[in-house]
């Protein structure tokens, strides 16, 4: 699936989900401290955008930066994806772009121009087929890129010793209007419209000035929903089974990851719509097929049925109170976006229709 493209809708899909979702779903992005500080409120701006988009996951796009935003971007990720690696952009005026030695073509990214004695480093880090992590240091201004590098890979790190940051996303780094450089970093994958964090660097070492929450603080989605749809979605996830001996893949953590993103979704950003894998015709085949293989699966099937279409009228009940959509509107929106989570929660071999 790629996320860059479900950012940009039409703008008249946008601007009807948006005056249909009323007062209750624009209290969120919201910032947790640093509501003087102008680059917190820079980050709040493109959250905003963020959280109004199609995207799945709420996130900046570089190209979705307004023009006339208060800082420029010179660097950043240009997918949501960690699998491609190498995916980083970079003003070449801000960073000098160097090959690391043990990982062609992966690169460090240096700070050309030290700022209060300090530089920064962004170093790709490849992990195979899962990606490539990103690793942020904060290097004083003597040290060369020879230097840096040393003797190995496993003697840099001994040397240089804990990074700043050392995550799978790397952050978006801004310019702000005196030259000053600031960080923003969106949640880390696995998690569900997790936090954005900004960073400023004004003193050579980033410190948190802020962060952007886009939901509630709960530790599960499930929790976001009406009780009704928390009875259906526990019901959907014992169809999953325990995942414990997956390897690792660990597809049954991969789906119950997306599943609460859906949910978050489907509270919060109703207008947000993905492509499941499988038609609704393959799920219900499926789940059919399933249900007859022993009288536990038969009962929970029975019970999933049972709850669809309370927890339906409950998600429309919810579309009409807090987002204050028109009755046939929030039962039309709950159809298809409990259809979709329902989907999420699956992924079937095709070959077998």
């Amino acid at each position: 699936m790629n996320l860059d493209k479900l950012y940009y809708g039409t703008a008249a899909t946008l601007a009807l989900a948006l005056a249909s979702a009323g007062a209750a779903a624009q209290e969120w992005p919201r910032l947790e401290n640093g509501k003087n500080v102008a680059e917190c409120q820079a980050a709040l701006q493109l959250a905003k955008l963020a959280h109004q988009s199609g995207s799945v996951l709420p996130w900046t796009h570089p190209d979705a930066i307004p023009d006339d935003f208060s800082s420029d971007l010179v660097l950043a990720p240009k997918s949501t994806s960690v699998t491609a690696g190498d995916v980083l952009e970079f003003d070449a005026e801000v960073f000098t772009q160097v090959p690391l030695p043990e990982y062609k073509p992966r690169s460090i990214y240096w700070q050309t121009a030290p700022a209060n004695g300090k530089r920064l480093v962004v170093e790709e880090v490849p992990f195979g087929w899962r990606g490539d992590m990103h690793r942020v240091r904060v290097v004083d201004q003597a040290m060369s890129v020879k230097d840096y590098f040393g003797a190995s890979l496993d003697e840099r790190n001994a040397r240089l010793g804990v990074p700043f940051s050392d995550g799978w996303r790397a952050p978006f780094i801004f310019s702000n209007e005196s030259g000053g450089l600031w960080m923003m970093y969106i949640a880390e994958p696995g998690g569900f419209s997790g936090n954005w964090k900004v960073y400023l660097t004004a003193s050579g070492q980033p410190k948190l000035a802020c962060e952007v929450q886009f939901r509630p603080q709960v530790k599960r989605a499930e929790q976001l929903l009406p009780p009704a749809l928390q009875k259906l979605a526990a019901l959907l996830d014992r169809t999953l089974g325990s995942g414990k001996d997956d390897g690792p893949w660990q597809p049954t953590a991969r789906v119950r990851a997306s599943v609460q993103q859906a949910w978050a979704n489907a509270v919060l950003r109703p207008w947000v719509t993905e492509t499941p894998y499988n038609t609704r015709t393959e799920v219900d085949d499926n789940l059919l097929e399933w249900s007859q293989q022993d009288k536990a699966n038969k009962k929970l099937y029975a019970s999933i049925l049972a709850q669809y279409d309370v927890a339906e009228r409950a998600l429309a009940q919810h579309y009409a109170r807090q987002l204050r959509m028109p009755a046939e509107e929030a039962s039309a929106t709950a159809r298809t976006i409990l259809d979709i989570a329902f989907r999420m929660h699956f992924m079937i071999n095709k070959e077998t229709y």
